[in-house]
């Protein structure tokens, strides 16, 4: 063996104050909690579409009756 071929490398100064190294570990769970707010989002999402199609079929179920309460009352104003 060549002497000096393996040599040791030089460790460097390390920061106490530096936030901790990422790590794949930390990374999945991230993906985990961001996939699960996804999720929750998603099922907001959904459930605010379908409570939107119901307000509306409601207040044109409303302006209809509105609509022809007006035109009765216009029916009978007319005969007089």
């Amino acid at each position: 063996m060549i002497p000096g071929m393996f040599k040791q490398k030089k460790k460097r100064p390390v920061d106490p104050n530096a936030p901790p190294r990422p790590t794949l570990l930390g990374h999945e769970k991230e993906l985990k909690t961001w996939r699960d707010q996804f999720g929750k989002l998603a099922q907001t999402n959904t459930d605010q579409a379908i409570e939107l199609a119901f307000l509306r079929r409601k207040i044109n179920r409303l302006e209809n009756q509105l609509e022809a309460t007006i035109s009765a009352v216009q029916k009978l104003q007319q005969r007089k």
